[in-house]
């Protein structure tokens, strides 16, 4: 049916050395939350944490702080 959403994500890591190559899909999505960036990239993240750990691979990149932003919806 066409009111029916999988949402994936793909990716790889490290980046300067690829490991591993994990693609998520999540089949009907719930709570309205249907982008893959949304709803499965948090899937991707924790599992590919956890396995970079069981794998004793170190982070390539220093991680940096995510910059927050406040702002206000324009409509056009």
């Amino acid at each position: 049916a066409s009111n029916k959403y999988r949402a994936w994500f793909t990716g790889m890591a490290p980046i300067d050395k690829t490991r591993i190559i994990v693609g998520v899909m999540i089949d009907e999505p719930s709570d309205g939350v249907y982008f893959g960036g949304l709803a499965a990239a948090p899937v991707f993240s924790e599992v590919v944490q956890q396995t970079l750990r069981m794998m004793n691979v170190p982070p390539d990149l220093a991680v940096k702080p995510l910059v927050t932003t406040q702002g206000v919806d324009e409509s056009f």
